[in-house]
């Protein structure tokens, strides 16, 4: 019983990058919480439009 590689499907490994979807249904879950007074979600677009860091690690 041994089985070959070219009857069994190969299995696909995770993807890394999100797809186009992905990143449209993120900003419009940030877009929806900043409508609603959302802080944080207010300061993550103002740094995303800026292309700022999110957090800022302090040197030591």
């Amino acid at each position: 019983m041994s089985t070959s590689s070219s009857t069994s499907p190969k299995v696909r490994g995770r993807q890394h990058k999100p797809t186009r979807s992905e990143v449209a249904a993120a900003w419009e879950r940030i877009r929806s919480a900043a409508d609603q007074g959302d802080v944080q979600a207010s300061a993550l677009l103002i740094a995303l439009a800026e292309n700022l860091p999110v957090l800022q690690v302090e040197a030591r």
